[in-house]
């Protein structure tokens, strides 16, 4: 009987019902066949497949040779009669022959007991049979829908946990895996099953289904060999994976799937084949059943990583290092360096904090402290009031797909990094009145209702735009912008050519703004003064303006960018995320506590690479809104590291808080300021740092008060009453320092002025080597031995004099430096602003401050 079920199942021509339902379907396709039912079989299998992308591929993949539902039926009972024992299923029982006399030669035929038997000696079985059990469950899942095996093994939760429904067994059955009634067996099973959606698409409809629109577009040429690759296994799901790790712009149902299966990965070492499949001995030997805290759930993991240094399994050690760096690799890292360094990272970095990429470095550091000092300065001269702002943009696809890698909350991951930011600019004595986040609800309001603005003045129109897009600059780019290099691995990528970062071409309906109704306007600004400086950047907006503009995009669709402000009226689109940002200087202006009206600003600092942004669509929008553009873009270069560019896949970008461990928040802000020309890129050194902290904030002004502060040379610790004919009682050395310091005040007030703060300074340190000079050439420690009084007061009054105004002329470059160095000379805080920068007499002496802090102590270097 059983043979001639058998027989049944391998020949149409015996079973009836098959001749019946199918004879159409053999008719036009399995007629030359001499498998007929395979042939039917198989095409069921592909028919999902290829339906699945008649929709997004706009042709008809497959549809002509779809099985009519008859017979798919009559198939599907076939397939159950398969599933009840493996005798009636030829493609199982001679691939498993040996197999099932190995290890089930004790099972009676029926009822699907020696495939299950087979089944549970997996991982011992044949490749053969191993590859013929994982076909079976493939085809229960494809053309049944429904898993036999999980509806025997956990018949009762079914029951008790999900209403006897099998039809959704196993999504509900996930969802009570920790309940402690779970079976063992059961639960084993589900976490089997997990791995098998985890590992390959055709298991998971739900991932399938999230990712319908990625497919296609990022890993077509896996997804179609689906019908003729047996080595699929995996594929798919691992394209998808890479894509979302290269920050590819996967639709946000597709990456939180992804986002999903990692997390469920590392939840459960079961659902992570690699793991399973290369560390199995590793796991018996470090991580058995003696580690009782190992409950399988993420607990395996987190201790293969604890014991990292033991593993011997090198591609054990590999994956697990994989798994550890997944948390500390810069997101805007390589991939594929990651892959590469691996088991480097761990051995050698493995105490560098996560999310370096999104830490500030001096570059940030740089344009604060710019501002900064103007802000500073403009206070020292009398303006008021002197609003400066700095923050966070917040909103965007880079940080959205930031935010999913590092598995957080975009929400929770801004606030993460802007405390960061925060952090670093308080360390560097960043005196801003306003740290503006793009989240907060004042700034939304703002951005909505300039929207509104916009609209109402025909400003914004819906339209179709095209164009090569980069996600890391988050914006769009022309193609003569853009050009081919050549990957490590052989394969071309095109990247914006004024950034050198990847790019990627769309087609999206958005909302488009208007700019090239406003060339002219545009012209106008900047040719009405000094607005873009230095000139060389001021030439290379009128370059920019010299050609035809074209309307910008201003918003991206909701399914693609999530993470931003909704368009009002329409929560189908995120407002562009540059708009947004540029916003944020009028937010603040709006919530300004000055009784006066501070708009429009009268500067933005900012680095050369946002250029554009700020030069051509800010004023752009502010021009069609009805408010006057910025009167001044103050424009900067960037920083070399070592006369290399900064680089994170080169790992030589350097950490603000690494300068300041070394050599202070004064030493950096005055090695920037020194070194920094806005004209031209900046190059750092740490030995250079070091160098130039030493000789002339420790050596040089230090020194300079120390000699004329020491109780040796003034035990009545004053600071003495200084005038003119102090000067010239020095003969022609007083003379010579006299003239040095009138003129340099009002050369610091005009380079400082001009944002040649590296030339301001230069004069200061003339200044301070000029006194130094004075100071060894009078031999004050002689006139003391002579007894030559009047002398010794005068060289102490000139020198103490010259000191005080270099520390006022320091404030707004060193405040905190300024202000130990002032009170460490007595000088009153009424009597600090830039009215006292230059040479006051005084009939009266005056009490030096404590002498106990140290200036600036000099840095020891190796």
């Amino acid at each position: 009987m059983l043979d001639h079920r058998r027989q049944l199942l391998e020949d149409y021509r015996l079973s009836p019902e098959v001749v019946y339902s199918c004879q159409e379907d053999i008719k036009t396709n399995c007629r030359t066949k001499p498998k007929v039912v395979a042939c039917l079989s198989e095409m069921v299998r592909n028919d999902s497949v290829a339906q699945s992308l008649v929709s997004r591929l706009g042709n008809h993949v497959g549809s002509q040779h779809r099985v009519s539902q008859p017979c798919r039926q009559q198939l599907r009972n076939q397939l159950l009669q398969q599933h009840e024992d493996v005798q009636f299923n030829p493609n199982v029982r001679k691939p498993c022959a040996s197999d099932e006399k190995r290890f089930c030669a004790q099972i009676k035929p029926g009822q699907g007991r020696i495939l299950e038997c087979l089944k549970a000696h997996r991982k011992q079985l044949d490749d053969i049979c191993h590859a013929a059990i994982f076909q079976v469950e493939k085809e229960e899942m494809d053309d049944s829908g429904v898993d036999f095996q999980l509806i025997q093994q956990c018949k009762e939760p079914i029951r008790r946990l999900c209403q006897n429904d099998a039809s959704s067994a196993l999504e509900c059955l996930k969802s009570h895996l920790d309940d402690t009634t779970l079976e063992l067996h059961c639960k084993e099973l589900i976490l089997e099953r997990m791995a098998e959606q985890n590992l390959d698409i055709r298991f998971n409809p739900a991932l399938k289904k999230a990712c319908t629109m990625d497919i296609p577009k990022f890993c077509l040429a896996v997804w179609q060999s689906a019908p003729k690759d047996r080595e699929l296994e995996g594929k798919v799901v691992d394209c998808l994976k890479q894509n979302f790790v290269s920050k590819k712009p996967l639709t946000q149902s597709c990456a939180d799937h992804l986002t999903v299966i990692m997390e469920q990965q590392a939840l459960h070492y079961q659902l992570d084949p690699v793991l399973v499949s290369v560390c199995d001995k590793e796991i018996e030997v470090h991580c058995g059943p003696e580690e009782l805290e190992n409950n399988r759930q993420g607990q395996v993991e987190e201790c293969l990583k604890r014991k990292f240094d033991t593993l011997t399994n090198v591609e054990c050690r590999r994956h697990i290092a994989l798994l550890i760096t997944a948390v500390q690799i810069d997101i805007q890292a390589d991939p594929l360096l990651h892959r590469a360094c691996a088991i480097d990272l761990v051995t050698f970095c493995k105490d560098v904090p996560p999310g370096e990429g999104r830490k500030p470095h001096i570059g940030h550091v740089y344009t604060a402290v710019l501002a900064d000092s103007s802000a500073r300065f403009h206070r020292l001269i009398g303006c008021s009031p002197v609003v400066f702002s700095t923050g966070t943009d917040e909103h965007g696809l880079k940080i959205q797909q930031a935010s999913l890698q590092a598995n957080k909350d975009p929400s929770q991951f801004c606030d993460q990094v802007s405390v960061l930011f925060k952090n670093a600019l308080d360390k560097c004595e960043i005196g801003y009145t306003d740290y503006i986040r793009t989240t907060e609800n004042r700034h939304k309001e703002n951005v909505h209702s300039f929207w509104n603005i916009l609209s109402d003045k025909g400003y914004i129109y819906k339209g179709k735009y095209e164009g090569w897009y980069c996600t890391a600059d988050e914006t769009f780019v022309t193609e003569d912008q853009t050009t081919l290099v050549k990957l490590p691995d052989g394969r071309e990528q095109r990247v914006s050519t004024e950034s050198n970062r990847p790019v990627e071409w769309f087609s999206e309906e958005n909302y488009l703004f208007k700019l090239s109704k406003l060339r002219g306007e545009l012209l106008k600004w900047l040719i009405s003064g000094p607005v873009v400086r230095p000139v060389r950047h001021y030439n290379l907006v009128k370059s920019w303006l010299e050609q035809d503009l074209v309307d910008l995009s201003v918003s991206r669709p909701r399914a693609r960018l999530s993470w931003g402000i909704p368009v009002p009226e329409d929560p189908s689109q995120t407002i562009y995320v540059w708009l947004d940002a540029l916003l944020n200087y009028m937010t603040v202006a709006k919530h300004s506590h000055s009784d006066k009206n501070i708009w429009p600003p009268s500067v933005h600092v900012i680095g050369k690479d946002i250029l554009k942004f700020h030069s051509i669509y800010w004023p752009a929008f502010l021009l069609a809104a009805g408010f006057d553009p910025p009167k001044c873009l103050l424009v900067h270069g960037h920083w070399l590291a070592d006369d290399q560019k900064m680089s994170k896949t080169t790992g030589n970008v350097v950490s603000p808080q690494s300068c300041i461990d070394i050599a202070t928040a004064t030493g950096l802000r005055y090695f920037l300021l020194h070194e920094g020309v806005p004209a031209s890129d900046g190059n750092f050194s740490m030995t250079k740092l070091v160098r130039i902290a030493n000789s002339n904030l420790a050596d040089g002004i230090g020194n300079l008060v120390n000699r004329c502060c020491g109780k040796n040379l003034n035990p009545l610790q004053i600071r003495l009453a200084v005038s003119p004919s102090d000067f010239e009682a020095c003969g022609s050395p007083g003379l010579e320092l006299f003239d040095l310091l009138q003129r340099t005040p009002d050369i610091v007030h005009e380079e400082y002025l001009q944002w040649n703060f590296y030339k301001g300074i230069d004069q200061i340190m003339t200044l301070v080597r000029g006194a130094n000079g004075f100071f060894q050439t009078m031999e004050p420690w002689k006139l003391k031995k002579e007894g030559k009084i009047d002398k010794l007061n005068a060289t102490l009054a000139v020198t103490m004099e010259t000191a005080r105004v270099v520390g006022t002329l320091l404030q707004p470059i060193v405040p905190s430096y300024s202000e130990r160095l002032l009170d460490k000379l007595g000088v009153p805080r009424e009597n600090r602003d830039w009215n006292f920068a230059r040479l006051r007499s005084s009939t009266a002496d005056t009490s030096l401050g404590a002498q106990g802090t140290v200036l600036f102590p000099k840095i020891k270097s190796d």
